[in-house]
């Protein structure tokens, strides 16, 4: 019997496939080599027109100058928020790009960090006990998700898919300090090994360093060798590790702030009002968690659409609870249903114990990743009595709507949007004239900034999917400045030759040579 037959008949219960025939199993171990290659490109291959699409996002532009004419900055703001690792990161990666166009290098270095993702997703998952089909599905749905999206489309993101693999990293390294038969200092320095690990990614991103707990919920769904004691005991070893690492991580940057290292943000704090705070996770992370395929929208655009994806999955997740309660006793129901519950929880828990209420899709990545992981567990069971071709089509269906919507919405909505802003200001520095003598006056530049009414895209959801850059007091001067650079980088302090000025209004009592009018967008609107 193959490897893969045993997997597929080990008692995890998560099988979409029948055993191989033996005139069949040169074909399927070749396949098992050759598809779980081709999921460290399709991450590649659909984010490829977001990629390489000529733009920048609001904070792109400010990174890049600061990496180069102030360093430090980034690393000081990005410490202010207990991440001085993403700030060194950002700060190493702006300081070798010098252009906007340069910028998708960084996203094409965050869709191979996302292959990465999905290759080591299905390796863990085959490792588990998962069949092949589901442990492919996972590895492809996680890249995929809106939070994957976010990863991709945006040049600051490839830190949070570096922290979320660092963190499954030390979840593999901690349970191999809980093997039997370690010896005493091998346990003690796998546990630092895995402790290190998770508090650098602490200090990377709290919201990614949450994927720990993605493959320690892929072991609790398939595992049920172990007593629900010994499951019980094992899970609460791992979750008080968690805690410990995020808690030495939170001491570190304390200590940091109180020798004025860095300087605390004002958005370090502690959420005070519980039951308002589970109130929103129930109505607004939750949904977007779930609703997979519809995003979320500003202007409930889509909320039809939006709330029958997330009633789906929760009828799905429902269905598959029950089975597991029907199916193996009450014991193993009710640590299926707590951690159902309780796993995404604990996973969103950055954002549950920050006061801040903002339920963005890059903070709930770790999240969803959780609630895929028991989406396609719970379809796996609901279809497991269907033919082996049913369940094919099934699977193919839902994944190649992933990857249409997954590349719809980083293009049409993240990188679309913020190339026509970036368009705007640098067809306006385009016409600019320079002075050619010391003592000729300088060109005036004013830019009209954008207005929420603005927007060229029919979806909206707060600052990331079809979301304005220009909509600010700062952000026009720091594109233009940058799109002056990039059109004459042999000059250097570029600004010191022209006068810029912005406003929501055009001064009517004074001159300019070149106005940039940003409420032009609305013309490059389009209904998605």
């Amino acid at each position: 019997m193959s490897s893969i037959e045993k997997t597929i008949l080990a008692p995890s219960g998560i099988t979409l496939e029948a055993p191989a025939l033996p005139a069949s199993r040169a074909r399927t171990g070749a396949w098992a080599w050759i598809l779980p290659t081709l999921l460290f490109f399709v991450p590649l291959l659909t984010y490829f027109p977001t990629t390489f699409h000529d733009y920048g996002l609001r904070d792109d532009y400010s990174n890049l100058r600061e990496a180069h004419e102030e360093p430090g900055k980034i690393l000081q703001f990005c410490a202010s928020h207990a991440r001085p690792i993403y700030g060194l990161l950002l700060q190493a990666t702006y300081g070798q790009t010098s252009s906007v166009q340069n910028l998708q290098w960084m996203r094409f270095g965050s869709a191979l960090l996302l292959g990465v993702l999905a290759l080591v997703s299905f390796r863990s998952l085959r490792s588990f006990g998962w069949s092949f089909n589901a442990s492919l599905c996972f590895a492809l749905l996680v890249t995929l998700v809106p939070s994957a999206q976010v990863v991709a489309g945006w040049a600051i993101g490839w830190p949070y898919a570096a922290t979320a693999l660092l963190a499954m990293g030390a979840f593999f390294v901690a349970e191999g300090a809980m093997a039997p038969g370690n010896s005493t200092r091998r346990t003690v320095a796998q546990w630092l090994v895995a402790l290190c690990l998770l508090i650098v990614c602490a200090l990377m991103y709290q919201p990614s360093a949450m994927f720990y707990v993605v493959p320690l919920t892929a072991r609790l769904i398939a595992d049920r060798q172990r007593s629900p004691q010994r499951t019980l005991r094992w899970l609460a070893l791992h979750l008080g590790f968690v805690v410990t690492a995020l808690a030495l991580a939170l001491g570190v940057m304390s200590v940091l702030y109180a020798n004025g290292v860095f300087v605390k943000s004002g958005r370090i704090a502690f959420e005070t009002h519980w039951w308002t705070k589970l109130g929103w996770f129930l109505s607004e992370v939750l949904p977007n968690a779930l609703s997979l395929f519809v995003l979320n929208d500003d202007n409930g655009r889509d909320g039809g659409f939006y709330a029958l994806g997330a009633s789906i999955a929760c009828l799905i997740l429902i269905a598959g609870a029950v089975l597991e309660w029907r199916r193996h006793g009450t014991a193993r129901g009710l640590l299926w249903t707590a951690a159902l519950v309780g796993m995404p929880m604990f996973a969103c828990a950055a954002s549950l114990v920050a006061s801040e209420r903002f339920a963005t899709y890059r903070t709930i990545f770790a999240m969803t990743a959780v609630l895929v992981l028991f989406l396609v567990a719970s379809v796996a069971r609901l279809t497991e009595r269907f033919d082996a071709g049913a369940r094919h089509l099934i699977a193919a269906v839902i994944l190649t709507v992933a990857v249409l919507t997954a590349q719809h919405h980083a293009y049409a909505l993240l990188a679309v949007p913020q190339g026509n802003e970036w368009k705007l200001i640098l067809d306006g520095a385009k016409r600019v004239q320079l002075p050619k003598h010391p003592g000729d006056p300088k060109p005036r530049i004013f830019a009209i900034a954008s207005s929420p009414v603005d927007i060229s895209t029919a979806t909206i959801y707060h600052d990331e999917f079809g979301s304005l850059s220009t909509n600010s007091e700062w952000v026009p001067k720091e594109m233009f400045k940058r799109a002056m650079h990039d059109l004459h980088p042999e000059i250097p302090n570029i600004d010191s030759r022209y006068d810029f000025a912005e406003g929501y209004k055009l001064p009517l009592d004074q001159h300019f040579n070149v106005i940039v009018d940003l409420h032009q967008l609305r013309r490059f609107y389009t209904n998605n």
